[in-house]
């Protein structure tokens, strides 16, 4: 499987997607690093985790107002493994600032 590294806020991020996924992939991420960038000017930087929370939760707010996702429910559910591992990066974060 093709393994894509997206940054995020200027942090790189390692996942591992199916064949053909891969510019999509940094499509995406490249959207959210936006929406991460204006987050942190508005409002500075609160921490990883809760920047890269905030802007996902803005960009699918504003995807649901502009008439839904693109992805079907059974494309969600094939992205749940990607979802897990992205929580749980997050998570990995959070604990290291955490202790810094």
């Amino acid at each position: 499987m093709p393994q894509v590294t997206l940054t995020i806020n200027n942090a790189p991020y390692q996942f591992t997607c199916n064949e053909g996924e891969q510019d999509r992939l940094l499509e995406l991420a490249q959207l959210l690093d936006v929406k991460v960038t204006q987050l942190a000017r508005a409002i500075g930087q609160v921490g990883e985790a809760k920047l890269i929370l905030m802007a996902s939760l803005i960009a699918l707010d504003e995807a649901s107002e502009n008439g839904g996702s693109s992805l079907s429910r059974g494309d969600l559910v094939s992205h749940l493994g990607d979802m897990d591992t992205l929580a749980a990066q997050i998570e990995h974060i959070a604990a290291r600032m955490e202790s810094a």
